[in-house]
């Protein structure tokens, strides 16, 4: 009787329900691997190129995984091992329960705190943003620029007449027309009539290359050039100004260069970073290579 009244108490099935909870628990999520002790073996491997991918294929990774090089491999190793071991300082840190749909979170949130904390202390000074302008003017280098005016005269409306009627329109409007009274002549255009200090790209993308290319030949002048073609057509062409390619000097782009100095600076300190954190570690090939 005394067993069976003992068996009923609350704290009893509170204990024996806590047990069966752990039961479970260590079955569904079997306890992380012993020590520090990373190991990556073709499984691991594959599993981290689909999540990399977002893409589920395993025959295809297999495949690609079986062709690497040994280089490739140890960094597709050096990889994942950095996967699992921010995962794990995560888990440490209690940024997620033993749950393997979150993994990927933790792994981004240890990113950003291991980035945030080495930036923390980052400054730099006018010097080191001038050194950082000087190493990369290539990077802030601004191609050629125009700026022009132009009538259109369109193929699909005029068909082969297009160009005879552009050329009629040359001669008419070097003799009555300014510049900026290209709309009194040719056809509706799809963008715009007047274009003001335009990059080459833009103008590439609106008319095609041939015509970009034939536009920045031009010289800046007083009289309507042309007829150039271009995609859609012909079009005369009052060409104002053309901008050879060019650094801008630092003063003129001192803001974005701090920037983009700084965001440099932040990101060689988290990958120098993310380098230490591997350190803790031993990282195991199953391949037979260890790090």
């Amino acid at each position: 009787m005394k067993l069976i009244a003992w068996l009923r108490e609350p704290l009893v099935h509170f204990l024996g329900l806590g047990a069966l909870l752990f039961v479970l628990a260590s079955w569904i999520w079997p306890a992380p691997e012993a020590g520090r002790v990373i190991t990556i073996g073709e499984a691991q491997l594959i599993d981290h190129l689909q999540r990399r991918a977002q893409l589920y294929d395993e025959e295809g990774f297999r495949e690609l995984l079986a062709g690497m090089s040994a280089e490739e491999r140890a960094q597709l190793v050096r990889d994942a091992a950095v996967t699992e071991a921010l995962y794990r300082e995560g888990q440490a840190l209690g940024l997620a329960e033993a749950d393997p749909m979150v993994k990927q979170r933790v792994v981004q949130q240890m990113r950003l705190l291991l980035a945030e904390e080495e930036a923390s202390d980052i400054e730099l000074t006018e010097g080191d943003v001038r050194a950082y302008f000087e190493a990369n003017r290539a990077r802030y280098a601004e191609g050629a620029r125009v700026s022009f005016s132009h009538a259109f005269f369109s193929t699909d409306r005029r068909g082969p007449g297009a160009e005879a009627d552009a050329r009629a329109a040359l001669a008419e409007m070097r003799a009555n027309a300014s510049f900026g009274e290209a709309g009194r002549y040719g056809d509706r255009f799809l963008y715009q009539l007047n274009y003001a200090d335009a990059a080459a790209r833009e103008i590439a993308g609106q008319f095609g290359e041939d015509f970009a290319q034939a536009l920045f030949e031009l010289e800046p002048g007083e009289e309507w050039q042309g007829p150039l073609r271009s995609r859609y057509g012909w079009h005369v062409v009052g060409l104002t100004e053309r901008n050879a390619p060019r650094v801008p000097e630092f003063e003129e782009i001192a803001g974005r260069v701090a920037q983009d100095a700084l965001a440099d600076a932040r990101a060689q300190s988290a990958l120098a970073a993310i380098d230490r954190l591997l350190e803790n570690y031993e990282v195991r090939d199953e391949a037979g290579t260890a790090d």
